[in-house]
């Protein structure tokens, strides 16, 4: 059950994720970029239970950039349209971050609004050259990970080099900088070094999570994985196909759950500058994590919130 993964503060965050929903799917109305079945629930929610200190105007905002990260990363991930239009539009992307509201093209106008208001906030001029090499950098990882789902084995990467680049696509980074900017965290300015383990350990969990929750939709559809490049190696060390599978699922949730420990140890002892953005990273993580084990994003969005008890 959902309610088994939300804290304890859960009545206050289902009142606010429901009207972070509401607004977020009036913004999706004018940029109609998701074309999935709605996750408008999920990014809500999630946006509520990671950074429960804003207000509702930023949450809408942070809940805003998750939908934009799934609209992109379901038009990058479609193996079926051309690779050349694919690969045109993020060159341009990287070269004119970050887009215009007014722009023809859907994505790039649903950014240019996101920003348009992300800007306004004290800390972006200090932080926004960040943001924008994180974008451009998940969206680079992104394109990457499509040329390797269409190389022949021999061109893949291994699980290392695999990992190195999904934790840049799994978009933590950008997501933290968007955080800190609507916080106002200030200490995020001159500190952010001090943050980068955590993002770091964040990314590779949020990213084995995902790909532990996703590793038997993405073996039918023939797309690169944690699970199954990690089998790969433990079949090059003799290991039967079955057994292999099993090693390398239990060996990304030791991973994880060694990721966990690391940022929950420092959430609670981060300097006080730094608490806010510590335990967002701790918060966000664990949600996501806990999420994958009875779901994922769709599965979330796909049971009303105001269905579920306050």
């Amino acid at each position: 059950m959902l309610s088994a993964v939300l804290p304890p503060s859960r009545r206050h965050l289902l009142a606010v994720a429901r009207e972070v929903t509401r607004s977020s799917e009036a913004w999706l109305r004018e940029y109609p970029i998701v074309k999935r079945p709605s996750v408008t629930a999920a990014c809500g929610l999630i946006a509520a239970v990671a950074m429960p200190c804003l207000a509702i105007p930023e949450l809408e905002l942070l809940a805003r950039w998750g939908l934009w990260l799934f609209a992109v990363d379901d038009v990058l991930d479609d193996l079926d349209r051309a690779d050349e239009p694919v690969a045109a539009w993020v060159r341009r992307f990287a070269r004119d971050l970050p887009g215009d509201p007014g722009d023809a093209d859907p994505l790039r106008a649903a950014l240019g609004s996101i920003h348009s208001d992300l800007g306004r906030y004290p800390l972006y001029p200090a932080l926004g050259a960040r943001w924008r090499a994180g974008m451009a950098g998940m969206v680079r990882g992104m394109l990457l990970e499509r040329d390797w789902s269409r190389a022949p084995l021999t061109g893949q990467p291994g699980y290392a080099a695999y990992l190195r680049n999904a934790t840049i696509t799994i978009a933590v980074l950008p997501c933290t900088v968007t955080a800190a900017i609507l916080a106002g965290e200030p200490a995020a300015i001159g500190e952010f070094p001090v943050l980068e383990p955590m993002i770091r350990t964040a990314a590779r969990c949020f990213r084995l999570a995902n790909d532990l929750g996703s590793e038997v939709r993405e073996r039918a559809e023939g797309k690169l994985n944690a699970v199954s490049l990690l089998q790969r190696d433990y079949r090059a060390r003799g290991l039967r196909d079955q057994d292999a599978a099993r090693a390398a699922r239990g060996r990304l949730r030791q991973i994880c759950a060694a990721d966990l420990a690391y940022l929950d140890s420092a959430q609670r002892t981060a300097p006080a500058a730094l608490a806010t953005m510590a335990r967002f990273l701790w918060s966000h993580t664990s949600f996501v994590w806990n999420m994958y084990q009875i779901g994922d994003c769709d599965a979330l969005s796909a049971v009303p919130l105001q269905e579920l008890p306050l």
